[in-house]
């Protein structure tokens, strides 16, 4: 008996399709029907193997992931406890008699931990400078984002002038910065210490300085300026009263700082 190849189950197998002409006996159709259920047995076991083990795979590559990121965190924390040790003791001691030994002691941590993070204690000193320089302006820059101010000068005065309140009212920070206000803010090796998505003093400056129509020569030269001048000079106004005391110097400070960015504007 002839069977043709339009059944349902041959139509089943394309490849049986294509290597026989049109019809099959009785035979090879009942031979088809014995192996297609061990086929689709093999077929099942595969399936079910294969989906096993990618489960598995699944499982491990989520728990590799949350290794690497407990291992992440661990070290941030780590990192964190070690610079906020440092800064503590620097606030308190001078750099010179404070010790590799005092800052892992402080923070908890083995000696080898700290070597991993930071080369030696001038290093944590520089970070710690760079990050305080960083927060001083972006406390004082989310200030003036509250307000209204719509002149370029004013809103760099207004800029400094909060950076100092902040300097007047914590004279810890004002001793560590000391006059490295602008160190802390342009040295470009320190730069990849502080996070990406933080406060970035330079391209805000460019920012406001574009939104009100100002184009300099070199912005980043006329912003080292002014940060270096209000650094250098109101470490002593403010601790000291030398050579006058803050308020009274704020007026001659703020219009050097005006001058500063009148003569750097771009000649057009």
């Amino acid at each position: 008996h002839l069977i043709h190849i339009e059944s349902p189950f041959f139509l089943s197998f394309p490849v049986l399709r294509e290597e026989y002409s049109t019809k099959l006996t009785s035979s090879q159709y009942f031979y088809f029907i014995f192996f297609k259920f061990q086929i689709y047995n093999c077929f099942n076991m595969f399936n079910r193997s294969f989906l096993f083990v990618f489960s598995k795979l699944l499982f491990i590559i989520r728990m590799v992931i949350r290794m690497k990121s407990k291992i992440i965190e661990n070290k941030k924390i780590k990192e964190n406890n070690l610079l906020q040790a440092a800064f503590n003791l620097f606030t308190k001691e001078d750099i010179t008699n404070v010790s590799v030994n005092d800052i892992v002691k402080s923070a908890g941590v083995a000696k080898g931990t700290f070597y991993l993070y930071f080369k030696d204690k001038y290093q944590i000193r520089d970070i710690l400078i760079q990050k305080e320089a960083h927060r001083l302006f972006e406390e004082a820059h989310k200030q003036l984002e509250k307000n209204d101010i719509r002149n370029f000068e004013d809103s760099v005065i207004f800029l400094i002038n909060q950076v100092l309140i902040r300097l007047e009212n914590n004279p810890l920070i004002l001793k560590f910065v000391e006059r490295n206000l602008s160190w802390g803010v342009f040295h470009a090796q320190l730069n990849t210490a502080i996070d990406n998505d933080s406060f970035n003093l330079i391209k805000e400056f460019n920012e406001i300085a574009t939104a009100n129509g100002y184009e300099f020569e070199n912005s980043e030269v006329i912003l080292y300026l002014i940060v270096e001048l209000t650094g250098s000079t109101c470490y002593n106004s403010i601790l000291h009263s030398q050579p006058l005391p803050i308020e009274e110097y704020k007026p001659i400070l703020f219009d050097s700082i005006r001058a500063i960015l009148s003569q750097g504007k771009k000649k057009s």
